[in-house]
């Protein structure tokens, strides 16, 4: 939720989401599939942190953006996530509330933010912090999708306004990010999956009247 980085993705939002919860985000176990083609670039100036990051999906852009948005959710699929929710919803804007904390050894860094989301499904959503650890943070997701797959981008900036250890270098950030987008990207095929795995047992007419529908109303959990 980067998210959490990015989001702290790493809330990567993840996160996407903010980018402390993009970092909070880390792998406790090795269920989530491979991530070496997941980019991510990092640069660090100060308290102020950069994320730009990219990955491929075979679900569409509606699945996609489902995943990236389902804040009430996101503890479920992202380890480190302590709380996320949403406290105030629109047609076309969130407000989240989300906590997680980061493990660096035997250090474990905690984060909060309260942001707001924009939204245009399915092919982007912009948040930016109002309150809580970060005392920025600009976070820019789009979604292109082309014949079936989906190329989900993170464009994120945080300002930290808590103490973060000086020895947090690009590559450790990153490889929070890239773990965290690694089980978001896991929740986009095990959802894809599931639906699949549905409509086999469906009959004709139930299967063309879902058809029919936004994928990103009948596609979350």
């Amino acid at each position: 939720m980067l998210s959490t980085l990015t989001r702290v993705l790493p809330n990567v939002s993840l996160v996407l989401g903010a980018l402390s919860l993009c970092m909070a985000a880390h792998a406790r176990d090795g269920s989530a599939q491979g991530n070496d083609d997941i980019n991510v670039s990092v640069t660090r100036k100060g308290d102020v942190v950069r994320v730009r990051a990219d990955f491929s999906v075979p679900v569409s852009a509606p699945q996609a953006f489902a995943v990236l948005t389902d804040y009430d959710h996101m503890r479920d699929f992202l380890p480190d996530v302590v709380e996320s929710k949403i406290i105030q919803r629109s047609p076309s804007r969130l407000v989240v509330a989300q906590s997680a904390r980061m493990k660096l050894g035997f250090i474990s860094v905690p984060f909060e933010t309260v942001r707001q989301v924009d939204l245009e499904p399915p092919g982007k959503l912009v948040s930016h912090a109002l309150s809580g650890t970060v005392s920025k943070a600009e976070v820019t997701t789009t979604l292109v999708e082309t014949e079936g797959t989906t190329l989900v981008t993170y464009d994120s900036e945080a300002a930290l306004s808590t103490w973060l250890p000086a020895g947090l270098g690009a590559s450790i950030i990153g490889t929070h990010v890239r773990e965290q987008l690694t089980h978001m990207r896991a929740e986009m095929l095990r959802r894809r999956s599931k639906l699949q795995n549905k409509q086999l047992t469906l009959p004709g007419a139930t299967k063309d009247a879902l058809k029919a529908m936004p994928p990103f109303v009948y596609q979350n959990r």
